[in-house]
């Protein structure tokens, strides 16, 4: 029995040692076709890669793009989908013209590729307009709606007046005829700094319609010029609470319709007057209920 045991161990042995030989053998072949694969599907994306990259250097694909959105454009206005009307809302100094300019050569192009927002952005670049939506009304109609800026003030630089709204915002230039009523802004930076003054005198009729000129003073502080001629000092901080100070004292004293040369409110702790003419020292202002 031993022996018999013996002589089976050695064939085991052999069998086992001439699998693993085969498996081996199998197992390189194996990893040399997977190294092959991988460098040629290493070696594919790099070509398609440089084909792209000549493609798109050379524009190919930029035209090919084009065409096909023409094609698409063209379906597009074969199904009804076409550009044939332009309505607008909210427009009163804005011109027709002006709005068909901003939206574009699209009359009778297709209403699926119209860039609503690049329109509205164009819109909104107009002086006049302070916002606008540009929206499509399938199957053939783009609508604008428009909300226009307010005149505040008329901004004069360099002997040039310019329109400006109650932010500062340029409208348009204007003829020195053109909105007398408003105020005149003077002094360079003016526009970006009027806003504060601007709504601040909005508030106070009374003190708005008497306003003929706002001077910008070393770009810091205001001086308000009234249409019979009284000199305003405007405080560099503060500025709407001396506002609100001389509308009340105006409401109780009717200052500003006395003969003065100036009101000076610059100094919070020491509002001043003095009337035309005078020799006497500045006479202090009152309180106000």
């Amino acid at each position: 029995m031993p022996k018999v045991k013996k002589k089976n161990g050695r064939k085991t042995t052999k069998r086992k040692s001439s699998r693993k030989k085969q498996e081996g053998f199998f197992d390189r072949i194996s990893a040399i076709w997977t190294n092959m694969s991988r460098a040629a599907l290493a070696g594919s994306v790099l070509i398609a890669l440089v084909a792209l990259g000549f493609l798109w250097t050379g524009g190919y694909i930029g035209l090919m793009g084009e065409k096909l959105s023409r094609v698409a454009g063209a379906g597009a206005v074969t199904a009804g989908f076409e550009v044939r009307r332009i309505t607008a809302r909210g427009v009163d100094h804005v011109s027709e013209d002006e709005i068909l300019s901003a939206v574009g050569p699209v009359m009778g192009a297709s209403i699926l590729h119209f860039d609503a927002d690049r329109a509205r952005a164009a819109v909104e670049q107009l002086g006049w307009v302070r916002a606008a939506a540009v929206s499509r009304l399938m199957p053939d109609t783009i609508h604008v709606s428009v909300r226009e800026r307010e005149p505040a003030a008329v901004w004069q630089l360099s002997g040039a007046l310019h329109l400006i709204d109650d932010t500062g915002a340029i409208i348009r230039e204007v003829d020195a005829y053109e909105y007398a009523d408003l105020p005149l802004i003077v002094g360079a930076g003016a526009p970006g700094a009027a806003s504060e003054m601007l709504k601040a005198l909005h508030v106070e009729p009374e003190l708005w319609q008497r306003a003929s000129a706002l001077i910008r003073v070393s770009d810091r502080r205001w001086n308000l010029k009234t249409k019979n001629g009284v000199d305003v000092k405007f405080p560099e901080h503060g500025l709407g609470e001396a506002v609100r100070y001389l509308a009340r004292l105006h409401d109780e004293t009717g200052l500003l319709d006395e003969p003065l040369e100036y009101v000076d409110l610059r100094d919070p702790e020491n509002f001043v007057y003095r009337t035309k003419g005078a020799m006497e020292m500045d006479k202090p202002l009152g309180r106000v209920n």
